[in-house]
This record gives C-alpha cells, sequence and structure tokens, in this order.
C-alpha cells in the first residue's frame, strides 16, 4: 500500500521507495546540496522515461529539506504546454502557500512585485512586458533565498510552458553566486515545447549532470520487494529483470499489477512475467483500474481530463458523481493502486497521477468521442464556477471549432490573461485558436491583428504572416495601426523592400487630412530604412522636404524629428542634433514611443554627437524596460547604451550591455538582436586586450575573416576590422575594413561616427607601408569629421592623421586632437590621443614635456580598463625618463563610471541587493563593483565609503 489519504490534515502515508544502485548520483547531489550556499546553479537529471529521474528529484528534495533549505516543486505535462507560466506558478504558488502572511508579501517586496501577474490573478494599472515579468521572477527569486537557500525542482522539463522555460532560461546565468539550485529532469526522446530555449537551458554548465541507468536483476528483486510487500523468488525477479530491461517505472507497474491480481512474486508464477512484461503501462494501468469497483475508473479519467492538481469536488463532479465522501473513497483506492496521487491545497484534497505515463494510459483509454465530450463538459463546469479563462481555453483547444461565439470570448480572455502575465505565446495560441470559431469580418480583423501583433514577440514569420491579412482587410487609416510593425517585421525577415513597399503604400492612401498620422508613418519608414534597409534612393528623396517642416509639437512631428535626425546623422550632417535633443528632453513622448523606431534615431544622433544626454535618457529607458518593456524593447535599449558607454570610454558598462543583449537575443529568437549584441560586445573586449574572447564572440554570429551573415554588417564588420588590426594581421585588416566600406555605401553611411571604416583602412595601410594612400582616405575622414563635428570623431580623426603625416607634422596633429578631445565625455579616444602625443613628444627629445601628458593617459587607461593602452602609457612613460609607478589607480578618481555608480549607492545605504535592483544588474555585478572600489579606495567596509568619496 503507498499511501492512505488522512482528512484534512493534509498529511500522506507514503512509504517512498528506497534508491536503488544510484550511490554515485546520491554522493552527487550531497556534495551539490553542500555546496549551494557557495554559488547555485542547474542540476540535470537526463534519461529515457521510467528510469528513475523524479526518484532522483524526489532525493534532491529530502536533502535540501534535511539541509534547511527551502524547496518547491513543479511538474510539466504534456497536456498543460500552452498553460502560460504553468510550471512558475506552480513553483510560486507552493512557497506561498507554506509561508506566513509577513513572509508572503516579502517575496512580492522591490522589482519582484512586477511578477504577480504571473502567479497570481489579480488586477493591475496595466499590462507589464514578457521582459519586465521575466525580470520581476528574477528578484522574486532571490527574495526567496535571502533566508535560506532555495531549491527549484522541475520535472519533465521537455514539456514547460514556453514562458516558464524562459524564466529558467534567463534565471540561470544569474545565480552562480546566489544560494539557488535548481534541479530539472528531462525525458530523452521526446519532442519538446521549445527546443531552442530548452538547449539554451541544458546548454548552461550544470554543476552537475545525472544520468540515471537500468537496475540490475538484484536490485529488481529489492525493488519488487518493496513494491509488493513480500519476499520476491529468484527465477521470477530475473524474469522481471529480463521483461522491464531493469526500467524501475515497468518494473514498478508489473509489481503492482501482480499484487492488483492477488499473485504472488513466487518462481511459479514467472511464466505469467511474460504475459504481462509484453503489455504497455497503458495495459497494466488499464488491468488495475479493471479490478477496482466500477465508479473509479471515471473519476481517474476526469483527472485525466482535467489534468494533475484537479480539486476532487471538480474531478467528482465531471465524473458525475454526487458523493464527494465515496469521491474520496475512490480516490483512496485509486491511490492504493499507484495510479493517482492525494495531495492537500488549503484544506482541500486534489488529484494527481503519479506518473506522467500513468495519466497518458488513462487519458488515452478514452476514445475520441469521450475525450470531447468530457473537454466541453469541463469547458461549461469551468467557465460557471468563474474559473480563470485560460482554464476554460485549456479544454476549448482540445476539441473541435463550434463556431461558438461565447468560444470566442473565452479564448481571447484568455489571451488578455495570458499577455498580461508577459507570455504571448500563450496568448497567441489561444487567439489562433479563436480564428477558427469563425468570428465575423469585423472582430476576425480585429483577432488578426492582435494576433500578429502577438506573435511578433516570437515569431517573425507568423506574425508577418496575419499582420499582412490584417492589412489586406482593412481601410487606409485601420492599416496605419499595422503598417509600423509589418515593416519592421520585414526588415527582421531580410526582407527589408517588403517594409518599405507596405509603409509607402499606407502613407499614400491616407486622407490629406490626416497630418499627424501620415508623419508618424514617414517617421517610422525613414527610420527603419536609415540602419536596415539598403540602396533605397526614393527614401533619401524625400530628405530635403521632411527638412524643412516647420517646427511642431504634435506626437508625429517629435517622431519625425528624431527620424530626420538619424537620416542625418548617418549621412553626417549635424542639422538635426538640436531638435533631436529637444525632443528627447520631453519625458512623456520618450515614455511613449517605441524604443525600436524613431526614437532610437534620436538616441543614436545624440550619441554620436557625444551628447551627454543620451546617456541619462538611455538609462531612463533602461528603467522602464524592466518595469514594463519587452524583450525586443530592451534589447534595442542596451544596444544603443552600449555603443554609447563604448564611446565614453565605459568599457565594463559597454561590455555588460553587450552581454545583456546577447542573453536577450536568445531568449527571443532575433539573430538581429544576437548580431549586434555580439558586435557591442567585442569592441570593449578588443579594447580591453582580450582579442581571443572577441573573436569568437564575433565568430558565434558568422562574423569570420571568410565568413559574414546578412544584413546591417557596417558595424560588425568595423569591429572585426579592429580586432585584425590590433592582431597585427594588417592584409586582412584592409580587406575587412573595405568590405565595411560597401556595407556602408548600400545603407548610404557615410558619418565616420557611425562607422569608422576609413580609420581602420587608413591604419592598414600604413602599417602596410603604403602611406600615400592611407593619407588620401585620412584627410577625407577628417574632411568628414570637420563637418560633423563632434569630439570623439574629430579627435580621432586627428589623432590617425598624426600617425600617418610626416613627423614635422605630427605632434600639431596630436595637439589639436588633445585640445578638442580634453573637456569631451571620450574618455578612452582622449587617452590615446594623449599616449600618441606623448610619444610623439619623447621621440622629438621633448622627454620632459612628454611625461604629463603620458601621466594623464596612464590615469584614464587604468580608469577605462583599457589594458594595452595602459601598458603602452606605461612604457612611453618609463622611456621617458619617468619613474616607473603602478598603473593601479587609487581615489576617488580611480573609479570606473559603472563602479562610481554602485559606490554612490551604497554610500547613501543601499544594501547590494537593493543597488543590484536600481542598476538592474545581478547581485553578483554589484560585490565585483564594490570590491573594487573598496580597493581603490583603500577601505574595508562600506561604512567608509562617505569619507572616502567625499574626498574627491
Amino acid at each position: 500500500m503507498n499511501g492512505t489519504y488522512r482528512g484534512n490534515t493534509g498529511v500522506m502515508l507514503r512509504r517512498e521507495l528506497e534508491l536503488l544502485e544510484r550511490e554515485t548520483e546520491s554522493v552527487l547531489i550531497t556534495n551539490t546540496i553542500e555546496g549551494i550556499e557557495k554559488g547555485g546553479g542547474l542540476l540535470l537529471v537526463k534519461g529515457e522515461a521510467g528510469t528513475g529521474k523524479s526518484r532522483l528529484l524526489s532525493e534532491v528534495r529530502t536533502r535540501a529539506v534535511q539541509a534547511g533549505f527551502g524547496v518547491t516543486a513543479a511538474r510539466s505535462t504534456e497536456f498543460e504546454q500552452d498553460f502560460a507560466f504553468g510550471v512558475v506558478r506552480q513553483l510560486f504558488e507552493e512557497l506561498a502557500l507554506r509561508a506566513d502572511r509577513t513572509a508572503r508579501e516579502s517575496l512580492w517586496t522591490g522589482a519582484a512585485k512586477q511578477a504577480r501577474e504571473a502567479i497570481e490573478t489579480i488586477s493591475s494599472a496595466g499590462e507589464p512586458g514578457d521582459f519586465a515579468v521575466l525580470h520581476g521572477l528574477y528578484w522574486l527569486t532571490i527574495n526567496a533565498c535571502q533566508d535560506r537557500p532555495l531549491v527549484l525542482l522541475v520535472d519533465d522539463l521537455q514539456w514547460c510552458d514556453r514562458p516558464s522555460l524562459r524564466y529558467l532560461a534567463y534565471l540561470l546565468p544569474r545565480i552562480e553566486t546566489q544560494p539557488v539550485l535548481v534541479a530539472v529532469a528531462l525525458r530523452t526522446g521526446e519532442h519538446a515545447t521549445d527546443e531552442r530555449l530548452l538547449q539554451h537551458i541544458i546548454s548552461a554548465p550544470a554543476l552537475v549532470e545525472l544520468n540515471p541507468k537500468e537496475l540490475s536483476a538484484q536490485a529488481t528483486a529489492t525493488l519488487l520487494e518493496q513494491v509488493m510487500d513480500g519476499e520476491v523468488e529468484e527465477e521470477f525477479a530475473i524474469t522481471c529483470h529480463r521483461a522491464a530491461g531493469g526500467n524501475p517505472l515497468l518494473l514498478r507497474e508489473l509489481g503492482l499489477t501482480f499484487s492488483a491480481q492477488g499473485l504472488s512474486a513466487s518462481d511459479r508464477n514467472a511464466g505469467r512475467v511474460a504475459d504481462l512484461g509484453g503489455l504497455a503501462v497503458a495495459d497494466l494501468v488499464a488491468s488495475r483500474l479493471m479490478a477496482l469497483p466500477a465508479d473509479c475508473a471515471p473519476l481517474a479519467r476526469a483527472v485525466a481530463v482535467l489534468g494533475d492538481r484537479s480539486p476532487l469536488t471538480r474531478a467528482a463532479r465531471l465524473a458525475g458523481q454526487d458523493s464527494i465522501s465515496r469521491a474520496l473513497e475512490c480516490a483512496i483506492l485509486l491511490e492504493q493502486r499507484g495510479i493517482v496521487r492525494i495531495d492537500e491545497v488549503y484544506g482541500s484534497p486534489t488529484l494527481s497521477f503519479v506518473h506522467p505515463l500513468v495519466r497518458n494510459a488513462v487519458y488515452e483509454s478514452l476514445d475520441r468521442a469521450d475525450r470531447t465530450t468530457s473537454h466541453h463538459r469541463a469547458a461549461i463546469l469551468l467557465r460557471e464556477s468563474g474559473s480563470p479563462a485560460e482554464q476554460v481555453a485549456y479544454h476549448l483547444m482540445r476539441i473541435p471549432a463550434t463556431m461558438d461565439p461565447v468560444a470566442v470570448t473565452d479564448l481571447r480572455a484568455a489571451a488578455a490573461a495570458a499577455a498580461a502575465r508577459g507570455a504571448p505565446e500563450s496568448a497567441y495560441v489561444y487567439l489562433r485558436r479563436s480564428l477558427d470559431e469563425a468570428p465575423k469580418d469585423d472582430e476576425r480583423r480585429a483577432i488578426l491583428l492582435e494576433a500578429g501583433k502577438t506573435a511578433l514577440l516570437f515569431d517573425v514569420v507568423t506574425g508577418a504572416r496575419l499582420l499582412q491579412e490584417a492589412w489586406e482587410g482593412m481601410g487606409p487609416v485601420e492599416r496605419a495601426d499595422i503598417a509600423p510593425y509589418l515593416g519592421m517585421a520585414y526588415i527582421y525577415l531580410a526582407r527589408p523592400d517588403a517594409g518599405v513597399d507596405i509603409q509607402k503604400s499606407t502613407i499614400s492612401g491616407l486622407p490629406t487630412t490626416d497630418d499627424d498620422l501620415r508623419k508618424r508613418l514617414q517617421a517610422c519608414l525613414l527610420s527603419s530604412s536609415t540602419w536596415y534597409v539598403p540602396g533605397r534612393e526614393d527614401i533619401v528623396d524625400c530628405l530635403p522636404e521632411l527638412r524643412q517642416l516647420p517646427h511642431a509639437d504634435g506626437y508625429g512631428d517629435r517622431l519625425l524629428y528624431c527620424a530626420v535626425a538619424g537620416r542625418n546623422t548617418a549621412l553626417g550632417d549635424p542639422s538635426g542634433v538640436l531638435r533631436a535633443r529637444e525632443t528627447l528632453a520631453d519625458d512623456a513622448f520618450v515614455d511613449q514611443a517605441d524604443p525600436n523606431g524613431p526614437l532610437a534615431c534620436g538616441w543614436w544622433s545624440l550619441a554620436a554627437a557625444d551628447d551627454d544626454m543620451s546617456i541619462a535618457s538611455l538609462d531612463s529607458a533602461v528603467k522602464r524596460a524592466h518595469v514594463g518593456g519587452s524583450l525586443f524593447t530592451l534589447a534595442s535599449v542596451y544596444i544603443h547604451r552600449g555603443y554609447t558607454l563604448l564611446w565614453h570610454g565605459d568599457l565594463a558598462g559597454a561590455e555588460q550591455d553587450g552581454r545583456e543583449t546577447i542573453r536577450v537575443g536568445q531568449l527571443n529568437g532575433s539573430a538581429v538582436t544576437r548580431l549586434l549584441g555580439c558586435t557591442v560586445l567585442a569592441e570593449p573586449l578588443i579594447e580591453q586586450g582580450r582579442l581571443d574572447e572577441a573573436e569568437r564572440t564575433l565568430a558565434e554570429v558568422g562574423v569570420t575573416a571568410t565568413t559574414c551573415p546578412p544584413g546591417p554588417v557596417y558595424l560588425s564588420l568595423t569591429a572585426l576590422s579592429r580586432l585584425q588590426r590590433v592582431r597585427g594581421n594588417y592584409e586582412t585588416a584592409l580587406e575587412i575594413a573595405l568590405q565595411a566600406e560597401e556595407a556602408c555605401r548600400l545603407y548610404q553611411i557615410q558619418n565616420p561616427a557611425v562607422a569608422d571604416w576609413r580609420t581602420l583602412a587608413a591604419l592598414a595601410l600604413h602599417y602596410l607601408d603604403r602611406d600615400s594612400e592611407a593619407r588620401v582616405i585620412a584627410d577625407e575622414n577628417l574632411d568628414r569629421a570637420r563637418r560633423w563635428g563632434a569630439p570623439r570623431t574629430l579627435g580621432r580623426a586627428l589623432r590617425v592623421s598624426g600617425l600617418i603625416s610626416p613627423e614635422r607634422h605630427r605632434i600639431g596633429l596630436f595637439e589639436a586632437a588633445v585640445g578638442v578631445l580634453k573637456d569631451s565625455p571620450a574618455h578612452l579616444e582622449y587617452a590615446k590621443a594623449l599616449v600618441d602625443f606623448g610619444a610623439a613628444l619623447r621621440k622629438a627629445g621633448h622627454r620632459n614635456d612628454a611625461r604629463q601628458p603620458l601621466r594623464q593617459a596612464l590615469d584614464l587607461a587604468a580608469r577605462c580598463g583599457a589594458v594595452p593602452l595602459s601598458d603602452r602609457a606605461s612604457a612611453e612613460l618609463a622611456a621617458s625618463g619617468a619613474r616607473r609607478r603602478r598603473t593601479a589607480l587609487t581615489g576617488p578618481g580611480a573609479l570606473t563610471p559603472s563602479e562610481r555608480r554602485v559606490a554612490d549607492l551604497a554610500a547613501h545605504g543601499q544594501t547590494n541587493r537593493q543597488i543590484a535592483q536600481t542598476l538592474f544588474v545581478t547581485p553578483k555585478t554589484v560585490e565585483v563593483h564594490l570590491s573594487n572600489c573598496y580597493r581603490k579606495l583603500s577601505v574595508t567596509s562600506r561604512v567608509q565609503l562617505p569619507g572616502a568619496l567625499g574626498a574627491s
């Protein structure tokens, strides 16, 4: 007997089967549990069905509970893959259930409150984006492990719903220093809900991977003794072992079936094993059900239809049982026969199957008509009881369409609920199914539009197809709502011309009276074509007219100012920067605008112009994206901020944003996001001297000396050319720089502030002793830089011209570069100019004059984290005759921008967790920055920080 339900106490008298022939696994589990407090990660249990994966997860739970850890568990099922955050809700509902009121509320403090919609059905002021929910769930997890380590158990990961998979994929890279263990069981040979996300999760470095094998004949005998509560004779055990192949689940089913039929485990019954051993689990379960009273099987089938964790009262109603006491008796009999498990939730019994294969067996015993009838009845039952719309939709999804308007209402309500939880995949599934109910034309178009926009968040192909269908069926004004989304979708699908044509067609069809709407669309068209659509002269031709538009304050006007500024920036014309600055100063506008469209052009324009306002605006955008943004929104913000930080010389900040962009790209599946993220990351790695890592990063997205992906690769090619030059591969660097020139020509990128291929080509030619060719390119680069006028671009152009010019001109050009860059935010470029200036002075015999710029350069390079530049400055300083000093700076001036932000917040009393939430980084990042701050400020605790920082 496996268990007996004991009233409302929730106590189950279940006997856990002994862990057999798992000594190695047991040791690994123990070691993992003992090491959690030093840092968390993934424990992966992987194997075929029935090999004991769930039993090993149970062992993890037992050891964790014995160690005093918090433990929560969830099991995915094949039938609930579309249920938004189903696994997440199981995990955190269990935690909340066991916590008292104070502890429960503490789970939702800080950023965690953003995830509350994903867990609880409560009203909210607005719908958070999918990234905002992920970020909230991360902090919910961190909150849950503050008092003691936390273990999250997920069984049958292959069937986990997509939003929960995305949560795990987001969580795992961020818990290496947190006391959190994610232990999952994965059944091999099964079709996964989302293979890409699943592979991303299990490819994370696991703390340990367990691969349970089949049991020996001796262990088979022991297992059967436990299952059958009696002695097992040798020939019977050997025969069972042979019949089941040592599979623990099949052996258990054989033992339970023999017991149900009143047969002993004696050698005389060994011959019967062959008959039963050839049966599938379904037949074994069916034979046990037949041995029970007739009203037990309907209850089991009702649970199979409703799903695990079904309230007993609900299962009884669906099974047609009026007596709850009799239903409970049936449930106890089913548990005793090893078919279901009885748990207690909020004082009431719930029913779940002991294993997914057992549920499948019972569910498959229903013919198609019975299944349809049962799911239809379940939907009505849930609707009438006021259950959440997603529970009703779960059953509607499993019956044929009936042209039922009520079903459409239920499915759309379920989609809205899923969207509110930041689960676009689930929302889309419900919307797509609602279209099968053949809604009327107006409602159909509305659903198409909603489904298309939703699908764009995770499947651009599907989203574009649905939006195209909706666009074709709508009038001119209605099309205007679709055109920006559809245009961008085609760009992501490498069909930029189709996107441009859709937007142009929509604009031409608008009434002449709708001026603001026309401007909005013109802005979207211009912004998308600036960075993503090559060779469209027809779009650039409209620039003179748009530049002459009178100043106005409409929403469309402001979008257009940003878009025009972006296009002007690409062409190297600074005339739009001022209007872009005025527009981005309006917080209300920035809050409303899409970061993937014209707003991004405004950021790019200000960043290229070295305007400090770009960082302030992007920091605010990062905050908004964490509170209510989507993955695509966050990717755009991180890309633009990463480049801005790079150009300002904050290499650590640029590296962090590059890595975050790549992680977002892995979650949203966007190749463009990953391409740009890897490019953002490669640039600071090169400046830090981490060349092999930079090369691997670019190679991950196909950017190598011999290969290049399609799309806007001008930035990636300039990064690769820079890498090759630093490695000393000048011929390759020149070749790639010229490829970047071709890409820039196609996209009409003429501004050296955006893509500096001319700098790279000139330097490569110089190192190849082709100075006359290099000077031609450098002179053109300097002319364009003067036209643009921003300090970083002009200072760099002057410096490069100095490197290539005859010696008699070098000092003057380097000095001019230093003067241009001195008061700019381009600290790294300033440090480079100072090094070249100091080196030129030393070589000219002015050793004393060389020391001051070289000392400044050494300090700046060290602050930026530019190790190779710092080493060069140190070597030049020594060559000038100055006494060597260590390059590591001390004092507040030595702090990088990222370190300074952390130090300021710590000095004002914020904890590491509070700082991490304020800056949207992990606690580990805060710990690293604080450690550097303590070293540079010569302090040992945060209470000393105010005094140390006040000394600046």
